[in-house]
């Protein structure tokens, strides 16, 4: 199948979030402030995948804007890459959980529609799946994010479809907020080894 072209994929991802907007297929329909769908530009190259909103990104709509937004964009400009420009950003759920607790298995597969529709539309090369909630929607029980970040898992080790891409699990940036220790072999030094590779895997594509 060929590729759509940036105006294809825009439109397309328009129609699915008009969907979205009007989702009453959980109980977090009734709490949230805004569908928090995606941000960024659609990248065929390359796509991040976060947990849930947290309350800023539910006040803005729009994903990773408070804190840990703002580090995620400081470490992609680490390698010359911006939201603006390189990354699509979008959630394994488009609307935040109460005090934002983990989501529920439910509300997981409510939200699935959108998150499959994303990834079908882009088709990108790279997925990064940033924190735990993200793995585990993607890969199963592939392990918890500190034992496996930094590996490449192929489309095959997918318990869904995502259309041939590979994908590597990085920390989220809020667990790097609340471990800022840069020392060697830290979280956040680990996280500067996994961009550079994240990069030097993007720059093939």
């Amino acid at each position: 199948m060929e590729a759509l072209t940036k105006e294809e994929m825009l439109a397309r991802l328009s129609e699915i979030k008009e969907k979205c907007l009007a989702c009453q297929k959980c109980s977090l329909a009734e709490t949230r402030h805004n569908i928090v769908f995606d941000d960024g530009v659609p990248n065929p190259k390359l796509m991040l995948i976060g947990e849930a909103p947290g309350f800023y990104e539910d006040q803005q709509g729009k994903p990773f804007v408070g804190k840990a937004g703002q580090l995620l964009d400081r470490i992609f400009a680490s390698v010359g890459l911006t939201r603006k420009k390189d990354v699509y950003i979008c959630n394994t759920l488009k609307c935040r959980p109460p005090n934002n607790r983990n989501p529920l298995p439910d509300e997981k597969a409510a939200c699935w529609e959108y998150l499959s529709a994303q990834i079908e539309i882009i088709k990108p090369g790279i997925i990064l799946l940033c924190g735990n909630v993200a793995v585990q929607s993607i890969l199963g029980n592939a392990g918890g994010i500190t034992k496996i970040r930094g590996n490449w898992f192929k489309a095959e080790s997918a318990v869904v479809n995502v259309y041939g891409a590979r994908m590597m699990p990085i920390f989220h940036p809020s667990y790097l907020l609340r471990n800022d220790t840069r020392e060697k072999g830290g979280p956040k030094w680990l996280m500067w080894q996994d961009i550079q590779e994240i990069k030097r895997e993007y720059d093939k594509l």
